[in-house]
């Protein structure tokens, strides 16, 4: 996956955002621009983590977007239904995405 840094998202314009959630209260942020995706990291190029998905939006509120989910992948997808043992897509929610302009 291609890597974009937080700084070159400012004042930027983004197809989708995806917040993806990884453990409780901690999510990574994935970006998508004209079909190609990109994972967020810092100026050292790791991978950067969020507080949760206000935090992100807290941190790249300058970005914008036409759309921004919230993407969870559960663990538990047979008490909901699902056959045990086999993969199951995760969750989407979209993600009221607010930029500051």
């Amino acid at each position: 996956m291609e890597k974009i840094t937080v700084k070159k998202l400012t004042n930027r314009h983004v197809d989708k955002v995806i917040l993806r959630s990884v453990v409780i209260s901690i999510c990574i942020v994935q970006v998508e621009i004209d079909g190609v995706r990109y994972q967020v990291v810092d100026e050292k190029g790791q991978i950067v983590r969020f507080n949760g998905p206000e935090h992100a939006n807290n941190v790249l509120g300058r970005m914008t977007t036409d759309r921004a989910v919230l993407l969870h992948q559960s663990p538990y997808a047979e008490m909901a239904g699902q056959p045990e043992g086999e993969p199951t897509p995760p969750l989407e929610v979209d993600f009221n995405w607010r930029a500051d302009r």
